[in-house]
Order: structure tokens, then C-alpha cells, then sequence
């Protein structure tokens, strides 16, 4: 009895491992799958992004475009863009409502794990330079007056990482989480209000919409 328990055992373990294997060899080929259907090699890829974060205490929206050319399927090399506003709110330090609003874009370079599996990881990295500013609600203002109480710029990199799905061969579907390092900055309305750089070093949760040929 004890030797039919081990035989079958041994049976089930190299039926087992060779299936994996076929699986493996599967997703190892060229050709990009997807959950949709079969994918066909492609080099570049444009994609917009919708995020949410905490900046300066406040709820705020991060907004995002990207194009990048594709290396060997495995790595993304391009340029990307992003803007953000938070949400207007009472400042009692000054007496005013306003809100903090700004933008940065650079270099982007993005490490693809597993590209042929239908659900894999990216590493999107952002590098370059931005700016923020506050926008009070001043009723007081004036043509001529300036539109922002203060504005600074800074350089930034912001590193993420994405669960990202391919649900045809030219839409991938992407959920993801990135964090802003930024350089010192400081933005001061008064002696009383001032906006350093911890405010923006938050993280963003975002959804990303992918199309091109990968």
C-alpha cells in the first residue's frame, strides 16, 4: 500500500512539473499575451494617467501623459508629463481660500518584469524638473496684479511601481503607486503661511491607460 501512495505521489509531483514547464515555455515565446487575445511585437506607446494624492494636508488630483518607445519589450524609454491641483480650502493664517496647483515632467525610464504574462510589473521612473504655486480666491485683485501669492521650482524623481494588464494587444491596463522625491523649496504667503517641500513628497495611487504596439 505504502508503495502505491509513493509511486502515485511521484506520478502527480512529474505530471505537475511538467506542466509548469509547458506553461513556462509558454509565456517565455516573443509574442506578447494577453487576456484578450494574442498580442504582435510593437516598439512605442502612449498613455494617460488619473491619480490621487495628499498635498499640503488636502486632497488634491494628479493628472498624466507619457509617450515611450519600447527596448527588447523589457524596458520603456520616453518622456511624461503631470499636473496637479488640490483642493480649494480656507487658509486661516491669511484669511483666504485658495489652493496649491503645479506640474513637472522629464525623463521617464520604465523596467518591464515578465512582459509576456498577461498580468506583470512595471517600474516607471520619472526624472526632471516642475513647478507649484498658490492661487488664493482674492476678490480684491486687480488686472495687472499677479495671479499667484507665491511660486517656486524644483527638480524632482519619482519612482513607481504598476500591476499592469494586457487586455488586448494594443490597451494595457495599469494599477499602480509612485512617491515624489523634490528638491528644497519653500512657498510663503505671509510670515504666518509657508509651504515647504515635505507637502509634495506624498505618494499618488493611479490608474493608467496604455495604447501603442508593445
Amino acid at each position: 500500500m505504502k508503495k502505491i501512495v509513493i509511486i502515485s505521489a511521484l506520478l502527480i509531483l512529474v505530471t505537475a512539473s511538467q506542466a509548469q514547464d509547458t506553461i513556462f515555455q509558454y509565456y517565455r515565446g516573443k509574442e506578447i499575451k494577453t487576456l484578450l487575445g494574442s498580442g504582435k511585437p510593437g516598439g512605442r506607446y502612449s498613455s494617460l494617467s488619473l491619480g490621487y494624492s495628499n498635498i499640503n494636508d488636502k486632497q488634491a488630483i494628479v493628472l498624466g501623459h507619457k509617450i515611450s518607445w519600447m527596448v527588447g519589450h523589457s524596458i520603456g524609454i520616453g518622456m511624461g508629463i503631470n499636473g496637479f491641483i488640490n483642493e480649494n480650502h480656507h487658509v486661516e493664517e491669511i484669511d483666504k481660500d485658495g489652493f496649491l496647483l503645479g506640474g513637472y515632467g522629464g525623463f521617464c525610464l520604465e523596467p518591464i518584469v515578465l512582459p509576456g504574462f498577461p498580468v506583470h510589473i512595471s517600474f516607471p521612473t520619472l526624472f526632471g524638473v516642475g513647478g507649484v504655486a498658490l492661487r488664493t480666491n482674492d476678490k480684491d485683485r486687480k488686472i495687472g496684479d499677479p495671479l499667484f501669492e507665491d511660486s517656486e521650482a524644483f527638480l524632482i524623481l519619482e519612482p513607481g511601481a504598476d500591476i499592469d494588464l494586457n487586455l488586448t494587444k494594443s490597451f494595457r491596463l495599469g494599477v499602480g503607486v509612485s512617491y515624489r522625491f523634490t528638491s528644497p523649496f519653500e512657498l510663503s504667503s505671509s510670515e504666518d503661511y509657508r509651504i515647504d517641500v515635505k507637502q509634495l513628497r506624498t505618494l499618488t495611487f493611479k490608474l493608467t491607460f496604455k495604447f501603442g504596439r508593445f
